[in-house]
């Protein structure tokens, strides 16, 4: 495998894991009743700004989303010969071999 292959599928496996911890440490805002619910540690401060906390949350998982989305897909963009296989054509024409089809219709 070449070394650039190597830091592509690093750099999306980087993106993927980034996503995910931006997910973990992102506020969790529960909703209920339609209504976002403020954690009660916030209740202590003097001056709250819901619509910030809320603004922030909304960004965090925005963020979240774009990179654990934008890291699966160029993983699956990578691994896509292992996942999905190539075609028996494709093999064939590539290697010169002639017996890997079992395609009546094909001469030989």
């Amino acid at each position: 495998m070449k070394l650039a292959h190597r830091w592509r599928r690093l750099f999306f496996w980087a993106l993927f894991a980034a996503g995910l911890l931006v997910q973990l440490f992102s506020p969790h805002l529960k909703i209920e009743d339609n209504r976002f619910v403020l954690p009660t540690s916030l209740a202590s401060n003097a001056e709250i700004d819901p619509a910030g906390i809320i603004a922030h949350a909304r960004r965090m998982q925005i963020l979240s989303g774009f990179l654990t989305t934008a890291g699966a897909i160029g993983l699956a963009l990578c691994y896509r010969e292992v996942l999905f296989g190539k075609r028996s054509a494709q093999r064939d024409l590539v290697h010169g071999s002639q017996g890997a089809s079992n395609d009546s219709r094909i001469v030989k």
